[in-house]
């Protein structure tokens, strides 16, 4: 895979030169990887296992294996602060010491022990970074006042959004990036998880909140330490341009509910299809259906998408497309549990069902990242005589069939024989011309060659 990265260091070395810019290997790692053949779980480590704690994420780590995903994601795993926390426990993304291990998780040695364990199995671990604030009581706020930003009175601040609006994160204290100690500092600890634990990389907590001219400087030094993967949690794609593997596509899961409440199928797929047109080379989208915000603060699939056939099928619409799909902690089992930020809230993995339902994301993921028709980044629309209401579209010599509504549909496609096609999700074969959708169905066809 080619990637587009850093034209401000090509421009320098072309002007230092006389000549043209020349080719450069990727700053990334020494063999670049494809993330769109990875799937990503995201762990809270205090709800994934009763202890809540790495000891009973090692022992469920056989789980997260099983459903295909071969990153495991970490939300943050730092002390946190107490000062003006919300909920009784507090939120992971207020953190008091960058180099500390929350000790309800267990200590250095049993996260050196966790990382062992993860790439035992083959596996890739990611750490939640935080590099916009800090917990009120963080170590750097006694040892270093001068690294936040202070209001008119020379107080603490909330952090500020991209747009420079007070946001209402009353728990964390906003840091200065006009400081250049508190820059080298930050990259100095992200360095430090990296050689010190030997982990894969990081997830980049609201990136774009921070100044772009920070990962010019910072992502060169992170990929020289070992970072393989970087996924920034913002939309905007010139995150790829500074560097960053994966954004969010947030686009596409409003997209996606959009058609779930009603709105025209066709037009998720066209949404697509222009982001797509405007991804920088190299780039690619994570894929969810929800993750720990989503779930908290909006519902989980099997909630939001009408149960588990629509959170399924919701599921297969959004993973099938090119991008690396997300699973959050306890997803493929379909609880219909919010787990809350800041409270304690174990996952309930005996739901009804739960052997059926992670079959399904395991062979949707198997799709996604084994079958030659999803080897690609390429996308197609499919034309369909049920346009509002059936998302339609092609990877390689896959269609992908989704029928968001709670009724059966019937369709047929435009200059596509699907005769004789095999049906990937659950088996046998297509006869004639007419396709059809159960409530809240998918289909995956592979076009006879």
């Amino acid at each position: 895979m080619r990637f587009r990265r850093f034209p401000w260091l090509l421009a320098a070395l072309a002007l230092a030169s006389g000549c043209a810019a020349p080719r450069v290997a990727d700053p990334r790692a020494p063999e670049a990887q494809d993330w769109g053949r990875s799937a990503i779980y995201e762990v809270f480590v205090r709800d994934f296992s009763p202890s809540g704690d790495f000891d009973g994420l090692i022992a469920g780590l056989e789980r997260i294996e099983y459903v295909g995903t071969d990153v495991v994601w970490l939300m943050p795993i730092h002390p946190i602060g107490v000062l003006n926390r919300k909920g009784p426990l507090g939120s992971a993304y207020s953190n008091t010491d960058y180099r500390a291990i929350n000790p309800d998780f267990g200590t250095a040695a049993d996260f050196r022990e966790l990382v062992q364990a993860v790439h035992a199995r083959g596996m890739k671990l990611i750490l939640d970074w935080v590099p916009n604030h800090t917990g009120w009581d963080h170590v750097w706020v006694q040892e270093h006042p001068d690294w936040y930003v202070r209001d008119a009175a020379g107080s603490l601040t909330p952090p500020r959004d991209a747009e420079g609006n007070l946001t209402d994160w009353t728990d964390v204290a906003q840091l200065d990036y006009r400081n250049p100690a508190m820059r080298k500092a930050m990259i100095a600890a992200m360095r430090w998880w990296l050689e010190e634990f030997d982990i894969d990389g990081f997830r980049v907590d609201v990136a774009g909140f921070v100044p772009d001219d920070f990962f010019r400087e910072a992502i060169p030094e992170l990929r020289a330490a070992g970072a393989d993967l970087l996924l920034a949690e913002w939309g905007d794609l010139d995150m790829h341009e500074l560097g960053f593997d994966l954004t969010y596509a947030w686009s596409s899961y409003a997209r996606l509910k959009d058609v779930w409440k009603g709105g025209p199928a066709d037009a998720f797929i066209a949404g697509e299809l222009e982001e797509l047109r405007a991804m920088p080379a190299g780039g690619l989208r994570l894929r969810f259906v929800t993750n720990h915000d989503e779930t908290a603060w909006d519902a989980p699939p099997v909630t939001l998408f009408g149960g588990p056939a629509g959170a399924r099928a919701a599921f297969a619409a959004m993973a099938l497309l090119p991008g690396t799909p997300l699973i959050y902690n306890g997803q493929e089992v379909e609880s219909p549990q919010k787990l809350g930020l800041f409270v304690k809230e174990p996952v309930a993995w005996d739901q009804p069902g739960a052997d059926g339902a992670r079959a399904f994301y395991r062979h949707v993921i198997a799709l996604s990242r084994t079958h030659p028709a999803f080897a690609g980044h390429d996308l197609e629309a499919v034309a369909t005589d049920a346009p509002s209401d059936v998302i339609a579209f092609r990877r390689g010599h896959a269609i992908v069939l989704v029928n968001p509504r709670p009724r059966p549909a019937r369709v047929t496609l435009s200059g596509v024989s699907v005769e004789g096609a095999r049906e990937l999700l659950y088996g046998g074969r297509q006869q004639g011309s007419a396709i059809v959708l159960q409530a809240h169905g998918a289909l995956v066809l592979e076009l006879p060659r």
